[in-house]
């Protein structure tokens, strides 16, 4: 889950010199599930600050930095909602500072929504459908190392799961055999639809003002993949309710309706969205497994990757 990780101020410092901001006012870190993030204050204005630390969980190289900031850039032209990150004294809007890559960019006053109506959610589909209309068969010039895609997901389940084995964890011989009898069970075929997809389109990556999308953020597991699997993710961040114990075909329909609006699912896509919904159910679970053996420890962590793999899934609708 969500937690602080702070760098020394006189770090922060450092990197924020390297701007035209004016008098710093305050440095803030902010809770994230990866990053490194902090507000800033300056006598002109807040900003925003994201970084990755090497060997961290979300350590991206300089060209995944700026495959990120390409994308970024690429649908701020097209006039989707995104924040550009603000040029360094030297015209770059990549900051590399030792082992911390990222960029800054301006603090845009919004709120997450955590409950939203049936009206916010339908105006969320327009959003993701929107984005798939622009970003269906665009690629970054820049290399994305990180996939998280079907078969990735596979390849780093068996890197991990004698490490999984030998942890900790909970119930682990079961959470590896029901992990390999779930994602064994799916496959999703190569003629589906591809384009650069975000991956991590939960709620509080999409910011509001009042009853409207301002900025999605957080691009850092974009990658070029089926888009079908991008929304199937969104659905998971987006139509369970009530703490994860329920699925709402009302949410989806909403979801659906909206996303059509701005983008028409083939029926190839139709056909296989339950299953990328699963396939976003069990990757995340993965992720947590992983992430409470060897970074958070915390049981939160733990008892959502088992949660996940065990009930979640489940309540999925079948075909």
């Amino acid at each position: 889950m969500p937690n602080k990780q702070d760098l020394p101020r006189e770090t922060v410092e450092d990197i924020l010199n390297q701007f035209d901001l004016g008098q710093i006012e305050k440095i803030e870190p902010l809770t994230t599930s990866g990053n490194i993030s902090y507000v800033i204050g300056t006598d002109r204005k807040k900003y925003f600050l994201r970084l990755c630390l090497e060997n961290g969980p979300r350590w991206r190289s300089n060209e995944e930095i700026a495959a990120e900031i390409e994308l970024i850039d690429y649908l701020h032209a097209a006039r989707f909602p995104v924040f550009v990150p603000i040029k360094n004294k030297n015209g770059e809007e990549a900051i590399h500072f030792g082992k911390h890559n990222g960029y800054l960019r301006e603090f845009i006053e919004a709120e997450e929504k955590l409950t939203p109506s049936f009206e916010e959610i339908t105006k969320f589909g327009e959003t993701i459908g929107w984005l798939h209309s622009l970003t269906e068969n665009y690629k970054t010039r820049n290399h994305r190392a990180h996939i998280f895609d079907l078969t990735e997901t596979k390849r780093h389940f068996l890197e991990s799961k004698d490490m999984i084995l030998t942890s900790n964890f909970k119930d682990k011989n079961k959470f590896v055999e029901k992990f390999e009898k779930e994602i064994s069970s799916l496959n999703f075929p190569d003629n589906l639809p591809q384009g650069t997809i975000h991956e991590d389109l939960g709620k509080r990556h999409v910011l509001w003002q009042k009853d409207e999308v301002v900025g999605i953020v957080d691009f850092d597991r974009s990658y070029f993949g089926k888009l079908v699997l991008d929304l199937g993710q969104a659905c998971r961040g987006w139509c369970f309710v009530d703490d994860w114990q329920k699925w709402s075909d009302e949410n989806f329909q909403a979801l659906l309706q909206g996303y059509e609006k701005k983008r028409k699912l083939t029926e190839l896509e139709k056909k296989y969205l339950f299953d990328a919904i699963k396939f976003g159910i069990i990757e995340r679970s993965l992720s947590y497994c992983l992430r409470f053996i060897g970074v958070t420890h915390n049981k939160e962590d733990e008892e959502f990757a088992l949660d996940s793999i065990f009930r979640q899934i489940g309540l999925v609708p079948e075909k």
